[in-house]
């Protein structure tokens, strides 16, 4: 890959994070591409000359965002043995993901939402790509279960329906995500999510 294209790169992700710390805390309608450009300190015709609209520079900085937890994620689980434990490693980070001030997720969430479902909306004709991060967080948990009970730590009934459960969990966890969002109570969320996860290993482990 020549330097220009890794240039271009990094400034289209550059821009795309300023973006994000802007969506969070004023939310995507209330942002302009001005104000994207002044935070990253360019001119707005420079913004163009990498994004066609704000649509785009949404879709990208939301994309670059959740992919850059998934990558952490894959990550930290990569060398752990125990299942059970990269199970909760997994389920910490996606907790931890609420308990930041930059960039605040409740704005950002709460946008994506609208964005996928609202007609019109950057993410809606895209919904492929929200599914896609979604499946993917779905393959992690699965692989898990399934890696648990090729080394006995889950019940062995858990892999005829390993995908169903995964996706089950990440719909929880989805749902947990936005009650805390709504009542914005992290200790209660924490603890709800521990009760959860506390009766789901009671259901899986051997």
């Amino acid at each position: 890959m020549s330097s220009k294209r890794v240039d271009k790169s990094e400034k289209i992700n550059e821009i795309a994070k300023t973006a994000l710390y802007l969506f969070a805390n004023k939310g995507y309608s209330a942002t302009s591409v001005e104000e994207i450009a002044e935070a990253a300190g360019i001119g707005k015709g420079t913004v163009y000359d990498y994004f066609p609209s704000k649509e785009e520079i949404f879709v990208h900085a939301v994309n670059h965002w959740i992919m850059e937890l998934i990558n952490r994620m894959v990550e930290a689980t990569r060398n752990i043995d125990d299942p059970e434990k990269r199970l909760k490693i997994f389920i910490k980070m996606v907790k931890d993901v609420l308990d930041v001030d930059e960039p605040d997720p409740k704005k950002l969430f709460a946008d994506i939402d609208m964005q996928t479902f609202m007609e019109g909306g950057a993410f809606f004709k895209r919904r492929h790509i929200i599914k896609d991060m979604r499946a993917t967080f779905c393959r992690l948990v699965a692989d898990i279960l399934l890696d648990g009970v090729s080394k006995k730590k889950f019940k062995p009934e858990i892999a005829r329906d390993a995908t169903k459960i995964a996706v089950n969990l990440v719909a929880y966890l989805d749902g947990i995500c936005m009650h805390y969002l709504i009542n914005e109570d992290y200790e209660e969320f924490v603890s709800q999510v521990d009760f959860y996860v506390k009766c789901f290993l009671d259901g899986i482990l051997v």
